[in-house]
Parts: C-alpha cells; structure tokens; sequence
C-alpha cells in the first residue's frame, strides 16, 4: 500500500494474521496500534464478556469457562481469518493506494477482499 501524500509504502499480506490471534486479546493494544480503533473496542468487550462467563462458573457448574473462552476464541479467529483484510481496508480508506494495482498480488488481494482499486486522488 502507497500513501498517495507522502509516498510512504506499507505492506499488508494476505492470509492469517498471527499477530492479531496470539495477541489480540491482550486489551486489544495490536488492534490499537493498528489504528482499528473500533475492532479494538469490540475485543475489549469480548474481554469484559469473558470475564464475566467465566466469574459466573463453579467448580461444579464450568459452563461459564467454557463459553467465555468460546466466545473469545471465536472472536480471535476471526481477527486472524480477517485481520490483514481489515487493515488494507482501513489503509484505504485514509486514502492509501494499491502501489502497484496491476501486480498479480494486488490483484489477487482486491479480487479476495472485494474491494476495487482506488486511484490516487488529487
């Protein structure tokens, strides 16, 4: 990705994102640091929701456990299947570009995403 304004270049990858599903669940500071600011609103709720699953079990009843994990190892799967897209998207919408919309890469990247390629803007 180019910012069209200053030339800076940044690369999004395809495919799982790591980072997001090993730690996104620490106070969702990867999303954060990646400017997802709403995404890293939701992990902290799914954080909160967790918890409180997981305050509402007992030793003899760990249904709470099991669904507050649930929740939150679905959530991070998700972050993982759809983390690197949410970036791009994201870039895009603050005006970044595709560097080179003609690559293959790009190609594949906005065919897999379903986003088209935005031009520079004046």
């Amino acid at each position: 990705m180019k910012n069209p304004k200053t030339g800076e270049l940044k690369t999004v990858r395809m495919g799982w994102n790591w980072l997001f599903f090993l730690l996104g669940s620490f106070l969702g500071i990867p999303l954060f640091l990646y400017r997802l600011y709403l995404m890293g609103g939701v992990m902290i709720l799914v954080n909160i929701a967790s918890s409180f699953f997981m305050g509402t079990s007992s030793a003899d009843n760990p249904m709470g456990t099991i669904i507050g994990i649930g929740v939150q190892l679905a959530f991070l799967i998700y972050l993982g299947l759809k983390g690197n897209e949410l970036i791009a998207k994201s870039l895009l919408d603050k005006g970044w570009i595709f560097a080179k919309p003609e690559s293959p890469e790009a190609q594949v990247a906005m065919s897999q995403w379903k986003i088209e390629a935005p031009t520079a803007r004046a």
